[in-house]
């Protein structure tokens, strides 16, 4: 029976894919820092089986990897807000262990590696909408330069040894539980400042285009993955795209509370519209959305309250 790792299992995406795992009835195990991060998935503990465990801990991998087919890599230590300076702890914390990681599944047998990297951050300013695979990557944030080295390395080793690598290049996503007291993600972070009364910080007018997608899409398409031989890099996105100010705007509609803002200047690192394509994930994995916005706040604020 295939046996599969998730790097990460504990977090937002983790912890839904492995609550998706785990209703399929597959040989799932997590790989997280901490017993206090599993809150996520307490109603999965007894199906799952636990390392705990730093991504810079080699022994702690080579643990979690025994008898593994598939990793799921969900793991990043820093975010899209962190600056250039970040860097050096960036390559440290992520690119170093990615590689190490590599070399760790090689060494035990794994046959696959799907990775989430960014699609918000990766390509940097648009030069058409909506963004396909083959746009010019360019980031403007270190965050999304981080991720495409790593992409680099992944597909390096896709290439030059047996294994597939298949590149998520989620969008934003959404969905319950994300953090509501986080600083990622704008639909959580709004939810979360309805829900406990508190300022929302808005950059510039509210006016950048994202693209975001619900998180059982999210899943759907990693779980795709996992069973699709070959290697890939795909966009895994809406397609459609809404301002800031939309957002907040159908949190209010939808929880019935006026979130009280507060406008900040703007952040050098991001770009202003970012709207990316799906078709390649539907001509590769069959893969469309299903969730389309409102329907996927509605679920989320009702997970909340």
């Amino acid at each position: 029976m295939a046996k599969y790792l998730i790097l990460g299992g504990s977090g937002f995406i983790g912890g839904n894919l492995a609550r998706a795992l785990v209703a399929r009835g597959e040989n799932t195990r997590i790989f997280t820092r901490s017993s206090s991060s599993i809150r996520n998935i307490e109603d999965i503990l007894d199906n799952l089986d636990i390392v705990y465990g730093d991504f810079m801990d080699d022994v702690a991998l080579r643990t979690a990897m025994q008898g593994i087919d598939t990793v799921f890599h969900l793991i990043s230590t820093t975010f899209p807000s962190m600056t250039i300076e970040s860097s050096v702890y960036d390559v440290f914390s992520n690119l170093i262990p990615t590689i190490r990681l590599v070399e760790i599944c090689l060494a035990n047998g794994v046959k696959k590696i799907v990775y989430a990297s960014s699609g918000g951050t990766i390509y940097g300013e648009p030069k058409k909408i909506p963004i396909s695979e083959d746009h010019p990557l360019v980031p403007k944030s270190a965050y999304g330069q981080s991720k495409l080295t790593i992409e680099n390395y992944l597909n390096f080793y896709a290439r030059s040894r047996e294994i597939d690598v298949n590149v998520m290049r989620i969008s934003n996503p959404f969905g319950p539980g994300q953090k509501l007291l986080g600083i990622q993600g704008i639909i959580a972070v709004a939810m979360g400042c309805a829900y406990y009364n508190r300022n929302i910080k808005i950059y510039g007018k509210g006016d950048a285009i994202r693209d975001y997608i619900y998180i059982d899409d999210v899943i759907e398409a990693l779980l795709i993955a996992a069973k699709k031989s070959g290697s890939s890099i795909v966009n895994i996105s809406s397609g459609v795209g809404y301002s800031v100010m939309e957002i907040v705007t159908a949190i209010e509609d939808i929880s019935g509370i006026k979130i009280h803002k507060t406008y900040i200047p703007e952040r050098p690192g991001d770009v202003k519209t970012n709207i990316l394509s799906n078709q390649l994930a539907y001509e590769i994995y069959g893969w469309q959305p299903k969730v389309k916005l409102k329907d996927g706040l509605v679920k989320t604020w009702n997970h909340i309250v």
